[in-house]
């Protein structure tokens, strides 16, 4: 990968910020808080995105939008990747972002993007959208407060990082599922066990079953021999106890009758005497209520033919009429005061004009006499109004009489029509009783046959009964058998089916065994050894590297260093071990610096897709003097990269580059210039 340009746009301390990348070294110079590192980590944001750092801590303070550009080649083909991030609320996120090349340009989402810019550096990890790219961060650029880290870490964590960087950390990852699917198998073995163990038990109560099953069917042919036997005799007993039910049964009906016909006699009494009775009071109502008051009532006469809805309408005109003679009749009152103030005052009320008094006393005689004529036509109007008003009342009564009238006949009819019912009803009620009389006769000498032949029905339905109970009791026994055997069935087919089961479980549990000693007698220590083998193999090449590039940078003849199997850096001072706490601020940097393009370098090997085109370095020079200052050079040299971009506040590392820019920072915000070189 090679970078060729980058944009800035409020990230961090810079507001807008454009740089170019050349190929050869780059220098970004400028002290310390002057923006630097922001460059470094602008790129990787543009390329893997925010991975385990806050939003915040990048976008510029005070601003709700910004982002990041990144041109880059990888292989002669030239991408843009563009990233960008929003402030929601309290809290900052990726926003759109996309991929450009050749093929066009790819608006894509932040894990999309990761994914997408591992493939196309070929970085073989998983796309975790809150984690850094290992291979970058130790094949590419490492912080040097990171490698630190590394270097002062604990052993066994420092392997654990490490193990990450040289891609072998599927070995202990395999090695592990292995223990876990180990113990898992070895579990389901115990489970297997566990549930076949009772296999032969299992094996004796089948046999004990299918005895039993031999043993019941024999019992039930007899039980059934029994139940054919009862069922015969039960059946010769109840055909005759048909026969003489039957006869029973029409002599019963007899006996059933005379109550029967007894209250159906008293029942059709009864209702003549409701009929008469109902009849009677039916009679008194006609001559003593209803036809008195028909006669009343059709002597009342009709006062006018005119419909009410005439009157009705001939009485809204009248009192129309009479609302417009007392308007009239108003307005002339009106005018007359009119008048009569004129002729007091002698001015005209409208123009205040003199008025001749004479003149407007003729007026008022006139006015007042139409005013008479008013009052007349007012009066007659009233007087026909209640006219009216009593013709519509009296009209109103007589289409009251007319109409109970009408309801009256109508009573009078059907009371007449009930009489005459009731009548003929009594008339049919009697014929009835006679027939009823001479049938309850005929059932009472019928009666007197049954008690003979129910004597014998009573014996034969005791020995009915007796037999019924015997072969109830065989039933009940051929049922139970058949109960028996039909368990008996299930449970040897269940016993069966769990023989089959535990003998597959002890089947199943053999193979599994197989399987449990090859994971961890076999494959386990072999994933061990290969792992040991392959970190051996990178810890050797690891020191190589590490020799080489700390002698380069500490021309000691008495101080040496390397790497001890767990990658812990060992220096000696005339053969006695130094802690590297105890070195110089230079030492210390020349240590890490070495430790860092060891591990890059090593990285670079064993990464599919990485190739040796980049490399970052972020103030690798920090307290070295200044003769461990020109060693850079010789390291430059040595490395022989397309393209190094180094960041760094030591001006003695200009002579280096092939490009120098400043980064300078003025009322908080930052700027890039290229220097001449």
């Amino acid at each position: 990968m090679i970078i060729k340009s980058l944009k800035l746009e409020n990230i961090r301390s810079y507001e807008k910020a454009a740089v170019d990348f050349p190929p050869g070294t780059i220098l970004f110079e400028g002290d310390v808080g002057s923006g630097k590192s922001t460059i470094l980590l602008a790129i990787e944001f543009a390329l893997f995105g925010l991975g385990d750092q806050l939003g915040a801590s990048l976008l510029r303070a005070g601003t709700k939008e910004g982002s990041v550009t990144l041109t880059f080649e990888v292989e002669g083909q030239e991408y843009e990747a563009h990233r960008s991030l929003v402030k929601k609320g309290k809290g900052v996120q990726q926003g759109e972002g996309h991929v450009k090349s050749s093929e066009g340009e790819k608006h894509l989402s932040p894990s999309e993007l990761k994914q997408e810019t591992l493939d196309i550096l070929k970085f073989n990890e998983p796309p975790n959208p809150k984690a850094q790219s290992v291979i970058y961060r130790y094949a590419v650029y490492t912080p040097q407060e990171e490698m630190k880290a590394i270097l002062w870490t604990r052993a066994d964590q420092r392997l654990q990082t490490l193990r990450k960087a040289f891609m072998i950390e599927d070995y202990r990852v395999s090695a592990e599922n292995a223990t876990n699917l180990a113990r898992v198998i070895d579990k389901k073995i115990a489970a297997l066990d566990a549930q076949a163990a009772d296999l032969e038990n299992r094996k004796k109560l089948l046999k004990e079953c299918e005895r039993s099953i031999e043993e019941n069917q024999k019992n039930l042919e007899k039980r059934a021999d029994e139940e054919k036997n009862l069922r015969e005799k039960l059946k010769e007993t109840a055909d005759e106890l048909k026969s003489l039910r039957e006869t029973e049964k029409k002599l019963k009906k007899a006996e059933a009758e005379i109550p029967l016909l007894t209250t159906q006699i008293q029942e059709a009494n009864d209702r003549i005497e409701e009929l008469t009775s109902d009849s009677n009071e039916l009679s008194l109502e006609v001559t003593s209520g209803l036809q008195p008051r028909i006669n009343e009532l059709s002597k009342v006469e009709n006062p006018t033919e005119k419909e009410p809805a005439t009157l009705e309408k001939e009485l809204k005109e009248l009192r129309d009429k009479s609302k417009e003679l007392r308007k009239l009749e108003t307005t002339i009152e009106a005018k007359i005061r009119d008048y009569q103030s004129v002729e007091e005052n002698k001015l005209c009320p409208t123009c205040d004009r003199e008025a001749d008094p004479q003149e407007f006393k003729e007026k008022i005689r006139a006015k007042h006499a139409e005013k008479n004529q008013a009052s007349q036509a007012v009066g007659k109007c009233e007087e026909t109004i209640k006219d009216t008003e009593t013709l519509m009342e009296n009209l109103r009564a007589f289409n009251e009489a007319q109409k109970e009238l009408n309801d009256l006949s109508e009573r009078l009819k059907k009371n007449q029509e009930r009489i005459e019912k009731n009548k003929k009803g009594i008339e049919k009620l009697e014929k009835s009783m006679e027939t009823l009389q001479k049938k309850l006769d005929a059932a009472r000498e019928e009666y007197r046959k049954i008690e003979k032949i129910s004597q014998r029905v009573n014996e034969l339905n005791n020995a009915a009964d007796r037999l019924q109970v015997e072969l109830d009791g065989t039933i009940g026994k051929v049922a139970e058998a058949k109960t028996t055997i039909r368990e008996l069935k299930t449970n040897a087919q269940r016993f069966g089916g769990e023989i089959q089961e535990k003998e597959k479980q002890k089947k199943l549990s053999g193979r599994l065994g197989g399987y449990h000693i090859w994971l961890k007698d076999y494959f386990i220590p072999t994933l061990d050894n290969i792992e040991k083998h392959v970190m051996i193999t990178i810890n050797q090449e690891f020191n190589r590297q590490f020799e080489k590039w700390f002698n380069l940078l500490v021309e000691d003849p008495g101080k040496t260093s390397r790497v001890d199997e767990d990658f812990t850096p060992i220096v000696e001072q005339d053969g006695y071990e130094q802690p590297v706490s105890f070195l110089s601020g230079g030492e210390k940097t020349s240590v890490a610096l070495a430790y860092r393009l060891a591990l890059n370098s090593i990285v670079q090997k064993v990464s599919v897709g990485m190739k040796s085109n980049l490399l970052i370095l972020d103030e690798p020079t920090d307290g070295f003097s200044k003769e461990q200052l020109f060693k850079v050079r010789e390291i430059l040299n040595e490395l022989k990269c397309p393209q190094v971009v180094m960041v760094s506040h030591e001006r003695e590392l200009e002579s280096f580059a092939d490009q120098v820019f400043r980064v300078e920072k003025s009322g908080g915000v930052s700027t890039i210039k290229a220097a001449l070189t």
